[in-house]
């Protein structure tokens, strides 16, 4: 059987892949849909890893400020920003969960181990109706980050599985194989 196709949109394969996992599609596209990032965010993002979802949240967004701890992958992700054609984004290496310089942010999304650490920070650095969103692969986090945004008016959590269809003259199903869990993804509305 052949493994699933990732299906990125062109952008996305001219970057280098290297060390942090990525953000699929099929969740960034959530991520920008239900914390309701437009033309005129701006978003704080907690973790850029290599860029990929620095870049999706980039081709939508006013503005994306990336927090990166880790000089190696700051330095990919700037590569990776420059080699999507990018302007509208600003790598900072820092440690996000030391704070968040940033004021009257429309989202504040996390991908990094101790996002639970960054609640206070973020929920300061959001207007009303902001949205704070963390990318988690454990249940046990999400279940900690989750509890910790008592403080914000609604939180929920998603799941996103993929399946994609074999398309045959005769008989249509769901192919053997699909994009199933990649990450628990809980938002929090200021």
């Amino acid at each position: 059987m052949k493994k699933p196709e990732f299906r990125f949109p062109p952008v996305f394969k001219r970057l280098k892949r290297g060390g942090p996992a990525i953000i699929l599609p099929k969740d960034s596209g959530m991520i920008i849909a239900y914390a309701g990032i437009g033309r005129e965010s701006v978003v704080v993002e907690g973790g850029s890893g290599s860029g990929f979802l620095t870049i999706a949240l980039a081709q939508i967004a006013r503005e994306v400020v990336s927090y990166e701890n880790d000089e190696r992958f700051a330095r990919l992700a700037e590569e990776n920003v420059k080699r999507a054609g990018m302007k509208n984004v600003k790598i900072k290496q820092a440690d996000i969960t030391q704070g968040i310089e940033e004021k009257d942010t429309d989202a504040v999304i996390l991908d990094i181990r101790d996002a639970i650490k960054v609640v206070q920070h973020a929920r300061a650095s959001l207007k009303r109706d902001g949205c704070l969103v963390a990318y988690l692969p454990n249940m046990e986090q999400a279940k900690e980050f989750y509890l910790g945004c008592e403080a914000f008016s609604e939180t929920f959590m998603l799941e996103n599985i993929v399946r994609e269809y074999e398309v045959r003259e005769f008989g249509v199903r769901p192919k053997h194989w699909g994009l199933m869990h990649s990450g628990y993804l809980v938002f929090a509305r200021k």
